[in-house]
C-alpha cells in the first residue's frame, strides 16, 4: 500500500470516527450531561474530588509545550555540534519530531480555543449555582466557555504526540490521557461531552498533522 493509499484510508476512518463521536456527544448533551454532572457534584466525596484535582493538574500545558521546546533546542544544539553527517541527521529528525509535537498541540488549541467562543456552552458550575445551562455563540467569555475541554485537548495532545515519538511508551501516554480526561467531568468542572469532543479534536488533529509531517518519507519517531 503506497503512502497515499494509506493516508486516504486513514482519513476515511477517522471521518467516520467523527461522525461516531458527533452522535456520542450529541446523546450525551441530551440526555445525560447534566444528570452526571449533578451526580459528579453532588454524590462524590471531597476526597475524591482532591485527588482528581490533583490529576488533572497533568494537564498543565506549559510543562508538555516545555518538555517539547527543550527537546527541540537540544536536539538542533546537538546537530551543530557534532561533526558527524550521520549523527547530525539524526539529530535534526529529532528535532523535526519534536517540532510535531509542537506543531500538533499548537494547532488543536487555536482551533479549540475558537470552538470554545463559537459554540459558547455554559460550565456546569452555572447550573449549579445559577440553574442556567445551554448554549450562546460568540456570547460568553473564554475561561467561562465549557465545550469542548481545553484540559483534554492539553492532555491528548501531548500523549498522543508523545505516543508517535516513543511508542514504546504508548500504554502509559494513554493512561495519563485517560486519568486526566476523566478528572474533568469528576470534578464537575466540564460535562462528559466536552471531555469527549476535547480528546477527539486532539487525537484527529494529531494524527492529520503526523500525516502532513511525514509527507516526505520521513518519520516523526525518536529513534
Amino acid at each position: 500500500m503506497t503512502s497515499k493509499v494509506a493516508n486516504d484510508v486513514e482519513l476515511k476512518k477517522l471521518g467516520h470516527w467523527a461522525v461516531v463521536v458527533a452522535g456520542i456527544s450529541a446523546a450525551f448533551i441530551i440526555l445525560w450531561d447534566q444528570p452526571l454532572a449533578w451526580y459528579f457534584e453532588t454524590q462524590l466525596g471531597r476526597t475524591v474530588h482532591s485527588i482528581m484535582g490533583l490529576v488533572t493538574e497533568a494537564a498543565n500545558s506549559a510543562f508538555w509545550y516545555g518538555l517539547a521546546v527543550v527537546g527541540l533546542a537540544a536536539c538542533l544544539f546537538l546537530a551543530k555540534r557534532t561533526s558527524e553527517a550521520d549523527q547530525t541527521l539524526r539529530y535534526l529528525r529529532h528535532a523535526r519530531a519534536w517540532g510535531y509535537m509542537i506543531a500538533s498541540m499548537l494547532t488543536a488549541a487555536v482551533l479549540l480555543n475558537f470552538l470554545k467562543l463559537a459554540i459558547g456552552r455554559y460550565r456546569p458550575r452555572y447550573l449549579f449555582n445559577d440553574d442556567i445551562s445551554g448554549f450562546e455563540p460568540f456570547g460568553i467569555a473564554l475561561k467561562m466557555a465549557s465545550f469542548p475541554s481545553g484540559h483534554a485537548q492539553s492532555i491528548w495532545s501531548a500523549m498522543i504526540a508523545l505516543s508517535f515519538l516513543t511508542p514504546r511508551f504508548s500504554p502509559f501516554y494513554i493512561a495519563v490521557a485517560l486519568a486526566v480526561s476523566a478528572s474533568r467531568f469528576i470534578t464537575a468542572v466540564h460535562f462528559v461531552s466536552d471531555v469527549i469532543v476535547g480528546s477527539f479534536l486532539s487525537i484527529a488533529v494529531a494524527l492529520l498533522m503526523r500525516q502532513w509531517f511525514e509527507r516526505n518519507g520521513q518519520g516523526v519517531r525518536l529513534s
